[in-house]
Parts: structure tokens; C-alpha cells; sequence
């Protein structure tokens, strides 16, 4: 029942103007309580509603409220469902967050597998936690679309790789979706010596047939932390098996491309760079579908630098310091940008590795580090700190293991800037 607790609304919408504050408790739309987050928002979306709210001091308020049909209310909820989320019952042998250390906001440790985050936030689902009709409300409300964990279509091994005998109807599943008019957007996360070589063959030929129901497929390396020695052992892709994997890739992708107009399968970022292979040009991600995966991300950064190389200055008004903070997979994209800054005169900067002990085993993405890791590595540099935003969560200046910029600020004894993308850290570098 807490799930309906407001939590705050949104500034100048209706709510607002109602006087609805957080801490109140939504009680029923139009006489009714909404089951979840699909039915509000479903009931929002009429010109007339009555809402019952018990306020903060007990006192049950009745608001009728006229509105344009597309207008939303403005309320934001303490469950982003409306109810429990649907967490997962699976027992993969990669997950994530089985690997993950303690230390960390409880948040990150559920394991969320529900259908109404996936089409309102594109969170990935496995499809084996549907609860009876479930799959059919899905294709009644047309909830498209929807982000899909496949790994692999071969049902034997999807139910070996996700402990779930559900697994194994995946494409049955997505076939009737598909019937259904839903677009998805799939991801396979590859465990070398597991579901890659033919069995991946397998998943991008089946996929494929689905199209253009299934928009793309992700192949993403698997992530593999220092918390493992009770686990199911794994291996991340090796330089050899990066460029298998991509060659494998690039060549689904002529047939796609031959056969529908579209490459159709991406691999990430991650494969070219433990294959210090080059990033492909921007045509060939075909507007980024798959950006959330990490597939795209090097060359939009690439080309973003391209762009403001043609605008530096040849020297600044005064000398200027800084740090820039990563992980250690992208120093080999970001190494070129600092050596070309720190050929403007009176501008230096250092550029700084940041190892992730914290999770430790094979994380190298600047998104996992931790306040410990960067507060180590940084300790004494000169000038301002520039961290990407990704390291933070969203909306909150705050690292995983529940510090903030702040407190690093306050350890480091100098200013921390979290910065968006190139052109935010450059525009600040100069400008000062």
C-alpha cells in the first residue's frame, strides 16, 4: 500500500496547483484504486477525474479536476509501479548483481524483471516472471516497446544460462508479441564458451526472422566483477575472441543490411576496444538504438571532439590545472583529446586511469566506479576534478557506494565537476 505514497509532484503541473504535497497517499482514481502504475496511467489520461488523496494530516480530499486528455497530473510515486516491482527469478550464470559487493545503496541489489518498467524506462527483461495473463495485457495495451534479454533462442541453453525452465519459450513468447504489432529491442550478453560461436548464430538467424517486430540485437560482453569464487566460473572475451566476435558480427550485418536495409545486430563498444579494433563510422549504428548497451557511445564521442577540435584556442589568458577522471577502457578514446588540450598553451591536464578495486576482477567502465577508488587515485592532484556523470546516480550527485561529490571534493580538497560529455569539459576548462 506504500507504493501510492507521494513522494512530490512536478513543479507548475496540476498537482502543484491542487496544493498536493509529498507525503500524501493517493487513495482512488474515479472511485477506484489503481492496481499499477499502467492503470494511472491509463486513467490520467481521461478529461474528467475525480482523485481521493488522504493528506499528510489525515484528512481525505476529493479533487475534480478537468484537463486536456494529454495533460498528466504531476504526481510522482514512491514505486515507480505503483506496487511492488516484479523482481527476478532467475539464477543466471552472469548475473550482475550476484557479483556485486556490499557496501552499496540497497537499491542496487534488486533485481527488478517487470514488463511496465521495460516499456516506460527500457530496463531489459528476461519474459520468464509473467504472471498469469499477464503476456495478454501486454498485447491488449500495445505496450511498445519492449527491451528484451534474450542471450540466446536455443531453449536448452537459455535454461541452463538463466536456472529457469521458463526460459525456454522465448521465441513462442516473442512470436506472439510480435503477432501483436510490439516492437522490441533485444540484447544477448556473451559468455565465451557459453552461448557464442553458432549458438550465437543461432539467436541472430532467429531474431532475425522476427524482424522487423525485433528492431536490433545487442551483443554485449559479460561483466565479471572480483566477487565471483562462488559462482559459476566465466571468462570475459580474450583479444582473440573480441575480434571473432566481431567478424561474426560484421557479418550478420551485410546480410541484414542485404536482405531488410539494416544492420540489424551491434556489437558494443567494449569489444572493439579489448580488440583495439577501430570504432565503425556513425551511419553504420543507424541512429543509435542501442546507446543505453553501450553500443555507439565511442563515436559519438569521437565525432563530438571532431567537431570541437576546429574551435580551440591556441593558448589560454592564464595557466589552468585540472584532473580528468575515467575508467581504464576509455583512456584509449580519451588519451588523443587530453594530448591535443594540453597543447594549448597555459592549459594542463592530467589524465588519470582510475583501476576499479571495488568491484575488481574485469570492470574497467568509468560507470561502476566508486567514491574509494577515485578519492585513492586522485589523492593529491593538481586543480579541478572532472569526472563523466555517468559515475553518478541520476539526478543525485551520488557515487554506488552512497558518497558524493562532496565528499569527494572534501577528501581531495579541491573542486570536483561531474561533466556531461566533451563539450561541457572543454567549455569549462576554458572559460576559467
Amino acid at each position: 500500500m506504500n507504493e501510492r505514497l507521494i513522494t512530490g509532484v512536478e513543479p507548475g503541473s496540476i498537482a502543484a496547483e491542487l496544493g498536493i504535497r509529498g507525503g500524501d497517499f493517493l487513495l482512488a482514481v474515479n472511485g477506484r484504486e489503481p492496481g499499477d502504475i499502467l492503470d494511472w496511467q491509463l486513467v490520467q489520461a481521461d478529461t474528467n477525474i475525480l482523485l481521493a488523496v488522504k493528506k499528510q494530516s489525515g484528512e481525505v480530499v476529493e479533487y475534480e479536476i478537468e484537463k486536456d486528455y494529454d495533460e498528466a497530473i504531476g504526481l510522482v510515486f514512491s514505486s515507480p509501479t505503483l506496487e511492488k516491482i516484479r523482481t527476478c527469478r532467475n539464477k543466471c550464470l552472469f548475473c550482475f548483481i550476484d557479483q556485486m559487493p556490499r557496501g552499496m545503496r540497497e537499491t542496487l541489489y534488486v533485481k527488478d524483471d517487470d514488463y511496465r518498467l521495460s516499456f516506460l524506462t527500457g530496463s531489459y527483461i528476461t519474459l520468464t516472471n509473467l504472471r498469469e495473463g499477464e503476456l495478454e495485457r501486454i498485447c491488449r495495451l500495445h505496450l511498445s516497446p519492449l527491451y528484451v534479454s534474450v542471450h540466446t533462442t536455443d531453449p536448452v541453453l537459455r535454461c541452463r544460462m538463466l536456472g529457469n525452465k521458463k526460459a525456454a519459450e522465448i521465441l513462442t513468447i516473442l512470436r506472439k508479441l510480435a503477432a501483436s504489432g510490439i516492437i522490441m529491442h533485444t540484447q544477448a550478453v556473451l559468455c565465451p564458451g557459453i552461448n557464442d560461436g553458432a549458438a550465437l548464430d543461432r539467436t541472430i538467424s532467429e531474431l532475425l526472422d522476427l524482424y522487423p517486430a525485433v528492431q536490433t540485437l545487442a551483443v554485449v560482453p559479460v561483466g565479471l566483477t572480483g566477487h565471483r569464487s562462488s559462482l559459476h566460473p566465466l571468462n570475459g572475451a580474450s583479444p582473440q575472441d573480441a575480434r571473432r566476435i566481431l567478424e561474426q558480427v560484421e557479418s550478420w550485418q551485410k546480410k541484414a543490411l542485404a536482405e531488410h536495409g539494416t544492420r540489424f545486430v551491434f556489437a558494443a563498444d567494449e569489444f572493439y576496444s579489448i580488440a583495439k579494433e577501430k570504432i565503425p563510422p556513425a551511419a553504420e549504428y543507424e541512429g543509435y538504438p542501442q546507446l543505453e548497451n553501450g553500443v555507439g557511445l565511442v563515436r559519438l564521442l569521437l565525432d563530438e571532439w571532431e567537431e570541437l577540435q576546429s574551435s580551440l584556442p591556441s593558448a589560454l589568458p592564464q595557466p589552468v590545472q585540472a584532473a580528468v577522471a575515467t575508467g581504464e577502457s576509455a583512456v584509449l578514446y580519451l588519451r588523443p583529446v587530453i594530448e591535443r588540450l594540453n597543447r594549448i598553451k597555459n592549459l594542463k591536464i592530467k589524465l588519470v586511469p582510475v583501476k576499479n578495486r571495488f568491484f575488481g576482477g574485469h570492470v574497467t567502465v568509468a560507470g561502476l566506479l566508486t567514491f574509494h577508488d577515485l578519492a585513492r587515485e586522485l589523492k593529491g592532484v593538481a586543480g579541478a576534478v572532472y569526472l563523466p556523470k555517468v559515475m553518478l546516480k541520476e539526478g543525485k550527485e551520488m557515487f554506488l557506494d552512497g558518497y558524493t561529490v562532496n565528499d569527494l571534493a572534501r577528501a581531495l580538497q579541491t573542486k570536483v565537476r561531474p561533466v556531461s560529455n566533451l563539450k561541457e569539459l572543454i567549455d569549462d576548462l576554458l572559460a576559467q
